[in-house]
């Protein structure tokens, strides 16, 4: 008799960590493209993992770790991750996470292959993700919650939605966190390593009052011309991407952080706290007070 193809529902799987502490029960989802695991327990296992896959990680309520990985230069770095965090880690990063007595995560692995596939039928010529170990990026956190609750009120997950869901998280990696968004139809856009040392420049600096004239000039190119060409190879304006970077700097800092608004503002770039209100609304939909306690 043939083989039954194994359906792609939610299953409890034993997990034991390398280092011998008590097993605990995995929930477990998969299609070709997204595995999913609810970890009800992961030991503080220090050992460092190489990655095959691109990991997303959302820790549960009073999950926390401290992540240790290589930076740019080699040397080793670390940063604490707690239940407000997302970790989006690239396959092939080398990293090592020492998490909490008893912390709970949710663990999703996404097949560099499927999301190469999604990048080309986008338009993209490749498709590379950066590395975020400690990020608030409020839709994925909340997709994961809601993933853990149908997956413990249900048990089994339909194909067709498992599938539904890493196109999902496939297009929310693209939009969000890749660098290298060159489109097949805009021949005329930057080469890939001065888009990349343009939003090096831009991350360093977008806290000052930095316009497209001053990361041109790191590239030895004409300020208009480098913004034309910018957006060709984006799809955001400078201006536009200096503000994002702001942004996502203004949520991680009022979710992290005491500081009241005013300070924040000032301390991501903008010198009216009613400007920076303004354009938080704008991006986000909640104004600052709002994100704040919705949090």
């Amino acid at each position: 008799m043939p083989r039954r193809a194994r359906p792609a529902g939610a299953i409890m799987t034993p997990y034991a960590s390398g280092r011998g502490s008590a097993p605990a029960g995995v929930l477990e989802a998969r299609c070709d493209a997204l595995h999913i695991c609810l970890f009800g327990r992961v030991a503080a296992d220090g050992g460092e993992r190489a990655l095959a896959e691109h990991e997303i990680t959302a820790p549960r309520i009073r999950a926390a770790a401290l992540l240790t990985y290589r930076g740019a230069c080699g040397t080793s770095r670390q940063i604490r991750v707690s239940d407000r965090h997302v970790s989006i880690i690239p396959a092939g990063h080398a990293y090592t996470a020492e998490w909490n007595a008893d912390a709970e995560i949710t663990r999703l692995s996404v097949k560099p292959g499927f999301l190469t596939a999604l990048a080309r039928a986008n338009g993209h010529r490749g498709v590379e993700i950066m590395p975020q170990y400690a990020c608030v990026d409020p839709f994925m956190w909340h997709l994961a919650r809601s993933i853990e609750q149908q997956m413990r009120s249900r048990r089994v997950l339909e194909q067709s939605y498992v599938e539904s869901l890493a196109m999902v998280i496939g297009q929310h990696l693209l939009a969000t966190y890749t660098d290298t968004s060159l489109s097949a139809s805009s021949p005329g856009g930057l080469p890939r390593y001065k888009i990349r040392r343009a939003i090096e420049f831009i991350r360093a600096h977008f806290k000052e009052d930095i316009g497209f004239k001053d990361i041109a000039a790191q590239l030895d190119m004409s300020p208009f011309h480098f913004a034309r060409m910018f957006k060709e190879s984006t799809q955001e304006s400078p201006h536009q991407f200096i503000m994002r970077c702001r942004i996502e700097a203004a949520k991680k800092m009022l979710i992290e952080s005491e500081q009241s608004i005013a300070d924040i503002a000032d301390e991501v770039g903008y010198k009216s706290q009613s400007y920076f209100t303004t354009r938080f609304a704008r991006l986000v939909g909640l104004t600052p007070a709002a994100f704040r306690s919705a949090r």
